[in-house]
């Protein structure tokens, strides 16, 4: 190596070392079709949290199955036959695309986060199964959660494609529904458990039938790194769809319509100040989204609507009376001892498709692309 590359190389090494995060933070979830027709093309997303400065996604896929791409780098992406391995820097979630195969049968993934101190976590619903031959319905793959109040029900398995570890879940509640090209779509949650009411939007394409979950949560989600500035009322996870469906492509004019008790207003809400309450969505970076009250002649209630751009982390937050801006919101518990992920660090074995090369790959820092070059080593 090069005297001036291996200068470059030694501080992004150095990075990497300062980066390290605590052992058994990590996590990692996959959301994809509970069932696909024969040698259809779909999508799987993973959401992964707290792996450090770089991370390492490792997925075997079932036999038969065809890799495509993802929106990954394809220089992030390392294919050796039914193992894939993905870099990760900074991601909190990434997709690929699969080709199903040309037989009908249940067929089972497995995969693990691996993360900058080579700790590795399974990624969740540890039973990922998706059947082929069966009509898609859009649903997520997996089982559904336990350790939370939930309501509703849903053929398409949409709880068990939630990322978020279970025992951060207070309540959840399933809407299943057809999505049908130039119609208005609606999911209602009708039983009330969560604080959202429905969750609209215009269909551009036919997706078929798919479920849609809301989770709200007992603190900060594991899938966002802070919570913007201002009073928690509740955080919230909105999952339409599976594989990222409910894209700008697929869809137009989301809204989300959520309730707020009247005595949290009262305690917490400068109700002089127009945007005193919102409607906060995680991508990348928390957005103030659009938020309008629509309803406050109920007793107990105040009902908002927000316009959103998409799906998945939210936070309803106030202001505050004072505009001190603090955050009132207990931490997420780090007892995940309910969730199926190891409380220790699960050590790559000498031998099976975890140590198949390829699967020891570079770090992934960096925005320039060189940086997988000179960092070609072991994690």
């Amino acid at each position: 190596m090069k005297q001036p590359e291996f200068k470059i190389a030694f501080v992004l090494l150095m990075t990497l070392v300062l980066c390290a995060v605590p052992a058994s933070a990590g996590s990692a979830g996959r959301v994809f079709p509970s069932s696909v027709d024969t040698n259809q093309v779909f999508q799987v997303t993973v959401n992964v949290a707290d792996y450090g400065a770089a991370g390492q996604v490792l997925e075997k896929l079932p036999a038969g199955f065809t890799y495509i791409n993802s929106t990954l780098p394809e220089r992030a992406v390392t294919v050796n036959g039914s193992k894939v391995s993905f870099l990760l820097m900074n991601e909190k979630s990434f997709s690929y695309t699969l080709k199903a195969p040309a037989s009908a049968g249940t067929y089972q993934f497995a995969g693990l986060l691996r993360d900058i101190n080579k700790n590795e976590f399974p990624i969740l619903p540890s039973s990922s199964s998706i059947n082929v031959g069966s009509t898609y319905n859009g649903g997520s793959g997996g089982g559904s959660g336990s350790g939370s109040k939930s309501s509703g029900g849903s053929s398409g398995g949409g709880a068990g494609g939630s990322p978020e570890p279970q025992s951060n879940v207070e309540a959840k509640e399933l809407s299943q529904t057809s999505v049908i090209a130039g119609t208005h779509v609606k999911f209602s949650f009708p039983n009330g458990v969560t604080c959202i009411r429905y969750v609209e939007f215009d269909a551009k394409k036919t997706l078929g039938k798919i479920t849609t979950l809301v989770e709200m949560l007992k603190g900060q989600s594991k899938l966002v790194p802070n919570l913007p500035e201002g009073i928690v009322y509740k955080n919230v996870n909105i999952w339409v769809g599976s594989g990222g469906v409910a894209n700008s492509d697929n869809i137009e004019n989301a809204v989300v319509g959520f309730r707020v008790e009247k005595a949290w207003i009262e305690k917490n809400v400068d109700t002089d100040e127009k945007d005193s309450l919102n409607l906060w969505y995680y991508d990348k970076a928390w957005k103030k989204l659009e938020t309008k009250k629509i309803d406050e002649s109920n007793n107990t209630y105040v009902y908002y609507e927000a316009k959103t751009p998409g799906f998945g982390s939210f936070a309803i937050v106030a202001a505050g009376k004072d505009g001190s801006g603090s955050i009132n919101i207990d931490p997420v518990s780090t007892d995940n001892s309910g969730d199926n992920v190891s409380s220790e660090s699960e050590k790559p074995s000498s031998g099976g498709w975890r140590s198949t090369p390829g699967f020891e790959s570079a770090a992934f820092l960096g925005t320039v692309g060189a940086a997988y070059c000179i960092l070609r080593k072991k994690f």
